[in-house]
């Protein structure tokens, strides 16, 4: 193991905190999503969802769209989403759930080539906490624009990669940054040999459907492309593939760091220096228009 490998290992090592319950417990991370979705809700107007046909993106397990069902009366939601279990476990969820009369919820499994919805069928379209997991963004904001009709919106919430966070790899790698200080392959490196630890508590997603450890997957990569989990786009070449496909940017907004006033403010002025802000960029709110005709 090289100098940054062990480097990344050993402080990854020492500052691993215990997992919380929600990476333990499913139920308890189901709680924790539902309440997490409907917060980042709060960003934007119910006016785009009241009485309109609206695509959850990335729908996962189904949160976002029962909890706007329930709550915002849409007349349609349909969830997408490439993963097969969580398609199976959100149509489980609504077959449990009281849903206002009138209001029609779906839930199909998706695929990497097309949205499996016909041309300009929604007003609005709901891209929470995915878009840095989307491995072809160009191909994708042009299917985006496909289903939308005319003067119809993207609402995103989104974590860039540059940010401290960017790799999602927090669970194993507890270090801000830790792409930036010690690179891609030694994260990966350090999270294989973390994960076969003794004292390493699987999360949820670690486990088979018998609730056995799974074998260690981070063996198989070095880089995130490899992974094919991170897409590592940053914020300029958002904005210009967007517009390249015919979307209007309607609103853009960075946020940093969340915490104590000190803290934020520190964000807040760092996100303006040039080149180096969008590493204090924790997420961003954006809206995309399709122009009307």
């Amino acid at each position: 193991m090289g100098i940054r490998n062990q480097a990344c290992f050993t402080l990854s090592r020492w500052l691993m905190p215990p997992p919380t319950e929600r990476t333990i417990d499913y139920g308890a991370y189901g709680d924790w999503r539902h309440d997490s979705l409907s917060k980042s809700w709060s960003a934007f107007s119910d006016s785009n969802i009241l009485d309109k046909e609206v695509l959850d993106f990335g729908c996962g397990d189904g949160p976002l769209s029962l909890f706007l069902a329930q709550e915002k009366r849409p007349r349609r939601i349909v969830g997408v989403d490439l993963n097969a279990m969580g398609i199976m476990r959100a149509k489980a969820a609504l077959a449990q759930t009281q849903l206002p009369e009138g209001i029609d919820v779906e839930f199909l499994l998706g695929s990497t080539d097309q949205l499996p919805v016909t041309d300009q069928s929604f007003d609005t379209l709901l891209a929470f906490d995915c878009l840095e997991h989307v491995m072809s963004p160009r191909e994708i904001l042009r299917d985006w624009y496909r289903v939308l009709r005319p003067g119809g919106r993207c609402l995103i919430e989104w974590f860039p990669y540059k940010g401290p966070w960017g790799p999602h790899m927090e669970n194993l790698i507890p270090i801000p940054w830790a792409h930036v200080i010690f690179g891609e392959c030694a994260m990966f490196r350090a999270a294989e040999k973390i994960y076969d630890l003794p004292e390493f508590i699987p999360r949820h997603w670690d486990l088979d459907e018998e609730g056995k450890k799974k074998p260690n997957k981070w063996r198989a990569w070095s880089s995130f492309e490899e992974q094919a989990y991170i897409n590592k786009l940053d914020i300029p070449t958002f904005q210009t593939l967007a517009q390249e496909v015919g979307f209007q940017i309607t609103r853009h907004e960075l946020h940093s760091f969340g915490g104590s006033r000190v803290r934020q403010a520190i964000g807040r002025r760092m996100m303006n220096v040039p080149l180096l802000g969008e590493y204090f960029v924790s997420y961003v709110i954006i809206e995309l228009t399709r122009p009307p005709q």
